[in-house]
């Protein structure tokens, strides 16, 4: 049985790539890698699915609530020019935004013997968000594109590029947003985040959908209550320029959107939620965690911890491929920092029946990396890694990380498709200043190597070299 293996790329402007796993599903049904998060200065800023809580952000990497962000100098300024120019202009004008993101990326794979994809491409995103009109209503949009300088004749497996390798030009977004008494009500076109569904910003271009979401309004890093209602009718692929419902993202014909419901606390250190996810007669997704920052004195160590559980089972008419089957990934970790080192161990377990599907977002296994996140059935996994930042020898922006993993199980080329006995190493290196004359600019070198053992596979070892270069401008 062939598996096939794809890049990606992370950031506004470009994004390390992630491969997917294929095991007898089609590719865009297929598990994905780890998160696009900017690499930790410390246990605080390390990833929380839940701590990054139910939000509608225009752009990937707006408004994380756990690392620390420089001040949009650019935008800020921008925003005030417009103000004092145009005082008495309509606040739905005046307070238009228009901005940039420029993103290259260069992918080069090894796959397992089977084929060598290689891309070189180019493009972003321009996007659109106007003032509130009224303090009621707000339009936004955002036009994305991908095009190849070099592609060879596996570059569609990237998915930096449509399946036979051409460009993408899409319109991901465009949507209304309602404020009102404390809510903001989204409908159309957008990007959510929450740890199931996400737009998983690793490629050229991010997943986006189609719906209704309901949020609170003004949230922020100092949200103590989170929660989502929502209704997503369809979604668009990350190497497609189309959207299509998420039952078909799974394998079922029957066209099913999901419903989405969610709620989070966080207080003095707990971050605490869960979230569902049902897609009518096909899959219904549950996910919970616990995630916790003990007290720390200034600038000595800090220690967090946390577990989390995915929880997958058939519903309804069971049309899914597989079905009937309840299937899980539980995981856990410790993050420890101390200035600027962040060393994060952690383990998951999989459930023996079936491998957890996510088309729709990164895994929110603490345990993910960049190619595989150990989501086949019956693997237990362990990884460690450690991260550095290099703002205290004054080179600030400039991060370093090297992470290890190692899954084990029972092979089954049905449930896990053998892929049980594997490890992983990983190497990123990330250039990203938060001011002065460079701030808007990310640059990313990744390395990747993955073995697979007691597998029928031409060769036991999957490489990938990636190199992104990102670059924000405000417009407007």
């Amino acid at each position: 049985m062939m598996r096939h293996r794809w890049g990606t790329s992370l950031g506004v402007l470009a994004v390390p790539a992630f491969v997917v796993i294929i095991a007898a599903d089609p590719p865009r049904a297929a598990a994905q890698g780890a998160h696009d998060y900017p690499i930790p200065s410390s246990a605080a800023e390390a990833f929380s699915p839940i701590r990054e809580g139910f939000t509608v952000p225009l752009h990937p990497r707006d408004d994380l609530r756990g690392p620390m962000q420089g001040p949009a100098a650019r935008e800020t300024g921008l925003a005030m020019e417009r103000r004092e120019r145009w005082p008495s202009l309509p606040v739905f004008f005046r307070d238009t935004a228009l901005r940039a993101d420029s993103r290259s990326y260069w992918f080069d794979e090894h796959d397992f013997g089977y084929g060598e994809p290689e891309a070189f491409t180019t493009g972003g995103s321009l996007s659109y968000e106007s003032g509130y009109l009224a303090d009621f209503f707000q339009l936004r949009s955002v036009l994305y594109t991908t095009q190849p300088l070099y592609a060879n004749s596996d570059a569609g497996r990237s998915l930096n590029l449509s399946p036979d390798g051409d460009q993408i030009t899409t319109l991901g977004q465009l949507n209304g947003r309602l404020r009102l008494a404390g809510q903001q009500l989204t409908v159309g076109r957008q990007i959510i985040r929450t740890p199931y569904i996400n737009p998983y910003d690793s490629r050229m271009i991010p997943l986006t959908f189609e719906g209704i979401v309901l949020a609170p309004d003004r949230q922020g890093p100092d949200t103590a209550v989170d929660y989502i209602a929502s209704y997503l009718t369809q979604y668009k692929p990350r190497d497609r320029s189309g959207f299509e419902s998420f039952s078909n993202g799974l394998g079922v014909a029957q066209n099913e959107g999901v419903l989405v419901t969610g709620a989070s606390y966080h207080k003095n250190g707990f971050n605490i939620g869960g979230s569902n996810y049902w897609i009518e007669d096909t899959l219904n997704t549950a996910y919970g965690e616990i995630d916790y920052t003990l007290p720390s004195g200034g600038d000595g160590p800090s220690l967090r911890i946390g577990a989390n559980i995915l929880d997958q089972r058939t519903v309804g008419a069971e049309l899914i491929a597989g079905a009937p089957y309840d299937t899980y990934q539980a995981s856990a970790r410790m993050v420890a920092s101390y200035r600027g080192f962040v060393f994060t161990g952690a383990v998951s377990k999989v459930g023996d029946e079936a491998s957890i599907r996510k088309p729709f977002g990164f895994s929110s296994s603490y345990a993910a990396m960049m190619v595989t996140n150990f989501e086949q059935a019956g693997v237990d996994a362990y990884l460690v890694s450690l991260s550095y930042d290099f703002a205290g020898l004054g080179l600030e922006g400039l991060k370093f990380k090297a992470a290890w993993g190692q899954g084990w199980g029972r092979s089954d080329p049905v449930t896990n498709g053998d892929f049980a006995n594997q490890e992983e190493l990983d190497l990123r290196l990330v250039y990203e200043p938060l001011r002065g004359r460079l701030q808007g600019l990310r640059v990313e070198v990744e390395y990747i190597g993955w073995t697979v053992f007691d597998d029928a596979l031409p060769s036991d070892e999957l490489s990938q070299f990636r190199t992104i270069v990102s670059y924000t401008v405000p417009l407007l």
